[in-house]
């Protein structure tokens, strides 16, 4: 037993052990992405920028349309589905000049390359100094459900993630433009900009107007081609509606959901054989259920504050907690969308090994293993919802991990 225990012991302190198996992951993100034959989410955002550059005063028409007759967001891959403003058609205009088949593998590239960009700029704001902490990073990443989720959709998180992880990179030397990256990040999402709450003292007026600025130029500017009656009636027939859309499919598992679906009564689709069937909480308390949802998100965004401040405002660590509200207070939360977790989840392993700070590591890998399978194939989808909710709420408690970090 004794020799069972020193290999086992000489195995997992090996950094070629966690390399092998960051590579396997890596492998597997890469060849599965290739093999999607299509990418529905990648096609409406060719739709979009196509009517952007074509007929920009009435690109919303469809979406506005369907969202009027059924209440809910339309299945992705039509203009029907494309709710997104403005400044992400413009994002997609160098695709929409390509034929549609070729521009959709053209923008996975893209966003995978993003991805990648976004983890070395990660890395070298953390430079780890742990033996281990190299490949444990590059394999928690692999690993991250929601990244490969992400890279397969041919979603724009990496893209996302980018604009967070420069942001991060330049605060220190660069604070005004550090904004302004955050900004042109927050004009395709709005939830970038909550990064606000972790550069430090000095430079956190900078990098705010900074970014209110670039967020709010981008955004107009990018609509001007639909003209005042454009804009309005993307506001008001396509941006509201969508934020009220309640979807019962089983792989759509926010916050909110994970309360209205428990206790709410909200009813959900769940696979069973060849079909689906619907599930419902025999609880019926839909004001409490909101009212709970609400709170949470009060409690995780004065949560991120207070941890910020506790570090010391540690930026890295501070600006990935804004960051990770993205996926935790929005109404829709798809798979890919718990892609703003990472940051934490990568600086929150790194620290912890360094700091040998074993139960918390201990703790971070149960709950990323509540990702482990996709939210469908779960006997209720919102476990999803539980682990980043743990994983988030580590994250603020072992805020002492950064408080002498740099």
């Amino acid at each position: 037993m004794q020799g069972l225990r020193r290999a086992a012991v000489d195995l997992f302190t090996r950094p070629a052990f966690y390399w092998a198996l960051a590579a396997v992951f890596w492998i597997r993100v890469v060849v599965l992405t290739a093999l999607v034959p299509r990418r529905p989410d990648t096609e409406g955002m060719w739709e979009g920028a196509h009517a952007y550059l074509t007929n920009p005063a009435h690109m919303y028409d469809a979406a506005a349309a369907y969202l009027a007759r059924s209440h809910v967001i339309a299945p992705p891959g039509t203009l029907d589905a494309f709710v997104s403003p403005p400044p992400v058609a413009v994002l997609g205009i160098p695709i929409a000049l390509l034929p549609r088949n070729v521009g959709v593998q053209v923008w996975t590239a893209i966003d995978v390359a993003a991805l990648v960009a976004s983890l070395v700029l990660i890395y070298l704001v953390l430079l780890p100094r742990h033996r281990l902490a190299a490949p444990i990073f590059w394999l928690v990443a692999a690993y991250f459900p929601p990244l490969f989720a992400d890279a397969v959709a041919g979603q724009r998180g990496g893209i996302l993630l980018l604009g967070a992880a420069a942001s991060m990179w330049l605060e220190g030397n660069r604070p005004s433009l550090a904004g302004a990256v955050g900004g042109l990040a927050a004009a395709l999402k709005y939830f970038p900009a909550a990064m606000i709450i972790g550069p430090r003292s000095a430079h956190r007026i900078r990098y705010a107007l900074s970014l209110g600025a670039v967020l709010a130029a981008v955004t107009v500017v990018s609509f001007i081609p639909l003209g005042v009656g454009g804009a309005l009636h993307y506001y008001q027939q396509v941006l509201i509606p969508s934020l009220a859309s309640h979807n019962s499919d089983c792989a759509y598992d926010s916050v909110r959901t994970l309360f209205t679906r428990t206790i709410g009564g909200e009813t959900y689709q769940q696979p069973a054989g060849n079909g689906y069937i619907a599930v419902t909480s025999p609880i019926h308390l839909p004001e409490v259920a909101l009212l709970l949802s609400y709170l949470s998100a009060i409690l995780f965004a004065g949560g991120a504050v207070w941890a910020a401040w506790r570090s010391g405002w540690n930026p890295p660590y501070g600006m990935s907690l804004g960051f990770a509200l993205g996926a935790l207070i929005p109404n829709e939360v798809w798979p890919y969308q718990w892609l703003p977790l990472l940051p934490l989840i990568l600086l929150l392993a790194v620290r912890a090994l360094e700091q040998r700070r074993a139960l918390t590591l201990t703790l971070l890998v149960v709950f990323l293993l509540g990702f482990v399978r996709q939210p469908c194939d779960l006997f209720f989808p919102n476990l999803w919802t539980l682990a980043a909710i743990a994983i988030f709420a580590l994250g603020v408690w072992e805020n002492r991990l950064f408080r002498s970090a740099g």
